[in-house]
């Protein structure tokens, strides 16, 4: 079978749920496995829970033995909560499959709170402030994975802080799961930053990646932080699905409005990034602007929900936005 792109697959998959062809749904992702060996365990995750809806749970447990096989956990949240999995709970080698998942996840060690780069020998308390750039990680993601694209401005003086979501689907997966939620475990994190570091308060960024990207604009909206600029990539989810049905002169009434007067960001985003509601992020981009908040959108032809190439360049061209004068 013909390779389909993972975005194409994915949407082809939720559609053989939503109309109950489980058993092609299976033969698809199946037949798919092996052209996305980056996305192993989310199609071994769709896989199990095909099985599972077509009562096959010899080859349920078969699957989820061989992806436990071959190091990965899956949450217990993944297989407890999910609805597809529910048939199978009690089965005994399920839940033995269970447990070993569970002490698999207890062995990783990859569970981090937040992961920060910084100068050597500055930002301590009493002594100057360093700029902070408090960075959240999109869902099914790590915040290693998206510190070594920003860990260059510790050289440069920053503090890079990426806090890690406490909610896991599996092994180098994470996610944000709601605003309330991310909300309170991230000023959380702020406030220990501030009690073991030297910040400078009118160097303030924040940014976030995909679904990590739309909740700290929502941050930023509701006054929850002081932050002088925001940096997004591809942001996705949250305030931006609801753009088409917000009245703007009620939308901002219901913000806090708590931002700064010189509040400024900028927002990447890929033409070909299909994950994302491009269409809205532009109309978002549209009412910042006219609210005040001075916001520049940058598109990259080509470029898919990923980062952009010569990432280094194009961050200082944000940070060069952000802290120039207004027009």
């Amino acid at each position: 079978m013909a390779e389909e792109d993972f975005q194409t697959l994915a949407e082809k998959v939720q559609q053989h749920f939503a109309n109950e062809t489980y058993q092609e749904g299976m033969a698809l992702a199946s037949e798919q496995l092996s052209n996305h060996p980056e996305e192993y365990t989310l199609i071994n995750y769709w896989r199990m829970c095909f099985a599972a809806r077509l009562n096959e749970f010899d080859l349920t447990n078969k699957i989820f033995e061989s992806v436990l096989a071959s190091g990965i956990w899956l949450s217990d949240a993944v297989l407890r909560q999910s609805p597809s999995l529910e048939v199978i709970q009690g089965d005994p080698k399920f839940e033995e499959l269970v447990k070993i998942s569970e002490k698999l996840r207890e062995a990783d060690g990859a569970e981090v709170p937040m992961l920060i780069s910084r100068p050597s020998d500055a930002c301590k308390p009493g002594e100057e402030g360093c700029p902070l750039f408090f960075f959240l990680h999109g869902n099914l993601d790590t915040a290693q994975n998206n510190l070594q694209h920003w860990a260059y401005l510790a050289s440069e003086g920053w503090i890079v802080a990426v806090p890690q979501s406490t909610w896991g689907m599996w092994t180098g997966a994470y996610g944000w799961t709601t605003y309330e939620l991310t909300r309170q475990e991230n000023l959380r994190h702020y406030d220990n930053l501030t009690e073991q570091y030297s910040l400078d308060d009118d160097r303030l960024l924040l940014g976030g990646f995909s679904m990590g990207g739309a909740y700290a604009l929502e941050l930023i909206l509701n006054g929850e932080l002081p932050v002088r600029g925001f940096i997004l990539l591809g942001p996705a989810g949250g305030i931006i699905d609801e753009i088409d049905e917000i009245d703007p002169s009620e939308w901002w009434q219901k913000l806090e409005g708590g931002w700064r007067e010189d509040l400024s960001g900028v927002i990447l985003m890929g033409e070909a990034d299909q994950t994302i509601p491009q269409e809205k992020i532009r109309k978002l981009v549209e009412m910042l602007n006219t609210a005040g908040i001075r916001t520049q959108l940058r598109t990259f032809p080509g470029l898919a929900h990923e980062y952009p190439p010569d990432f280094e360049n194009v961050a200082n061209q944000a940070l060069d936005f952000i802290f120039s004068p207004g027009v």
